[in-house]
């Protein structure tokens, strides 16, 4: 004896009940928020961008410091590393260091913040702002 398809089978959703929405605040958009407020600061003679990589299981975040008057000029201030299937911990690249993992938001914001307020970036920008200026 054999069954016949169930055609009401398609109709069927199998999905729990959970929502598949989140209000997580992802390094990413952090990224991007900062990359827009330098171009700010800087009445964008200065801007920044963020593109994402992913390689295998991991997503790769490039910030680099733009100069429109320089050709779109690019230079890579630095590089976040997470697994593609979490957003936590994730490792930070910069000026050659890499550096230990960083487990939650906090940490992350917070080594972002010496990042973007050390005397070698600010150099860089003051650098570049110079030569955009001309």
């Amino acid at each position: 004896m054999s069954s016949a398809p169930d055609a009401t089978a398609l109709d069927i959703d199998l999905w729990p009940k959970a929502r598949f929405e989140t209000d997580a605040i992802t390094p990413l958009s952090i990224l991007r928020r900062q990359a827009a407020l330098l171009g700010e600061k800087t009445q964008h003679l200065v801007e920044a961008d963020v593109s994402t990589f992913v390689d295998r299981n991991e997503a790769a975040h490039h910030f680099r410091l733009v100069v429109p008057a320089l050709d779109n000029y690019k230079y890579d201030l630095f590089t976040v590393f997470h697994a593609i299937d979490q957003l936590y911990p994730v490792r930070g690249y910069y000026v050659g260091v890499s550096t230990n993992k960083m487990d939650d938001q906090s940490a992350f914001v917070q080594w972002l913040k010496e990042v973007l307020s050390s005397e070698s970036t600010l150099k860089k920008i003051d650098s570049l702002l110079a030569q955009a200026k001309g």
